[in-house]
């Protein structure tokens, strides 16, 4: 069976996908498993009915964009950024992987600098050496159909409908990816990429990033989080949804002797083991990851759920970051002025009139980077340029919160941990909480 990635950009396109997903397109309409399923059980028609419209692979996310180009501590001039690096523990991150790394023992790496993230590195690209594998017979070359395959005949641009586009979008380069290998990644275990994201994390905001300028007192910091977070949340009234992250990063606040969270959602982290889709690139015979439908179906339910059962910390916008085996991307996902009020529509019927109606904006626009592939430098320098943009984007949003006035006790508008704290303008567009461990 043909795959067709998601990709509406218009209301238009969410109205003809919907016709020929059985023609849902409002939340109600969805039948009762799928009105309270999860969001890790999300299909393609929860992505029409909470009106997801996704924009074209970006090299860097539009919304970080102009920040980057002025602010970056790596790629601009440091003295003009919020930020300061170590620049020898940053530049040892992006340089070419450690000679052999594959063929030394887990004591030689560990040894090494920066052996823990190279190990991960290792853990989540290698595929296992089984018996099974060794004695898979060579395959015929023609055309076979296999999960997780997809024929570069319906990926390409123009193959598909004009509103299910081409599998183009949320794409990597995976030069060295075969169909036996991608097989194997697929059989890793998910915590196996959702260390490797950690250790990244750690790498960035603990060895790259100077959080901490010598003589300064220490009050907040950048952090992984490595602790999985749940949120129940309502919509349509008294549908329960819940959402689980796979961790992400959160800015700890130091109380007494210990430390404790003060803002859990700087990002979302989603990991899957390996892509369940790649298609064949003819024009380079490599085979290139495609996000699924369910995968990005469950991305969009964290974003609206967590959202939703924490307004406290999230006030505007979703990050999330997305990773499969040893690649990586960002999302970032802004969500219109009229769709809590789609949300919270209780019949059917009011929630026709607010998607129909013009003057609403009941929409959720998802911005989306290319795969980077943290085996390759130049991925690595792309996820760490993302990282602490996003951070910039959070320190950015709380000056303009404080400016306003606009500061609720608890909350972390007043800790400006991941730049200097000076009144910046990066060139950013301007239920109670119930969240478990």
């Amino acid at each position: 069976m043909e795959y067709k990635a998601y990709s509406a950009q218009t209301r238009q396109d969410l109205a003809a996908i919907a016709k020929q997903n059985g023609d849902r397109q409002v939340i109600l309409q969805l039948n009762k498993r799928e009105l309270t399923s999860p969001a890790s059980r999300w299909n393609i028609r929860h992505l029409i009915v909470y009106r997801l419209l996704v924009y074209q692979n970006e090299a860097f996310l539009s919304e970080l964009e102009a920040d980057h180009d002025t602010y970056c501590p790596l790629c601009r001039d440091s003295q003009s950024s919020p930020q300061k690096l170590n620049h020898a523990r940053t530049q040892d991150l992006i340089a070419e992987n450690p000679r052999d790394f594959f063929m030394k023992t887990d004591c030689e790496i560990m040894q090494s600098q920066d052996g823990f993230l190279w190990a991960a590195l290792r853990e989540a690209a290698r595929p296992e050496l089984t018996n099974q594998a060794e004695m898979r017979p060579q395959r015929e070359r023609k055309q076979v159909q296999r999960e997780g395959y997809i024929d570069s005949a319906s990926a390409i641009p123009g193959s598909s409908s004009p509103i299910l586009h081409s599998s183009s979008e949320f794409e990597a380069d995976m030069a060295n990816l075969d169909e036996d290998e991608h097989e194997a990644r697929r059989s890793r275990p998910e915590e196996v990429t959702v260390h490797l994201v950690l250790c990244f994390l750690r790498h960035v905001l603990n060895l790259c990033l100077i959080q901490h300028p010598p003589g300064l007192a220490t009050e907040v910091e950048a952090r992984p989080r490595i602790e999985r977070r749940t949120t129940n949340a309502y919509v349509a009234g008294n549908v329960l949804i819940t959402a689980e992250d796979d961790g992400g990063i959160c800015s700890m606040h130091k109380v007494g002797s210990g430390w404790e969270i003060s803002q859990p959602f700087l990002a979302l982290l989603e990991a899957k083991r390996a892509f369940k889709y790649v298609r064949l690139d003819e024009s380079t015979g490599n085979y290139i990851p495609v996000i699924s439908n369910e995968n990005l179906a469950q991305c969009l339910g964290e974003a609206i759920i967590t959202k939703k059962g924490n307004p406290l910390f999230l006030k505007e916008d979703v990050f999330l970051i997305a990773a499969n085996s040893t690649y990586m991307c960002f999302f970032h996902f802004k969500f219109g002025d009229d769709y809590v009020e789609y949300l919270d529509a209780t019949n059917e019927t009011a929630q026709r009139e607010l998607v129909n109606d013009e003057g609403k904006d009941t929409c959720v626009y998802m911005h989306g980077t290319k795969w980077y592939n943290l085996l390759l430098g130049e991925g690595r320098r792309n996820a760490l340029c993302h990282i602490l943009s996003v951070l910039r984007w959070h320190d950015a949003r709380d000056v303009r919160h404080q400016a306003a006035g606009d500061f609720t006790e608890g909350s972390d508008d007043y800790d400006l941990p991941y730049g200097s704290g000076d009144n910046i303008d990066h060139g950013f567009d301007s239920d109670s909480m119930d969240t478990e461990l």
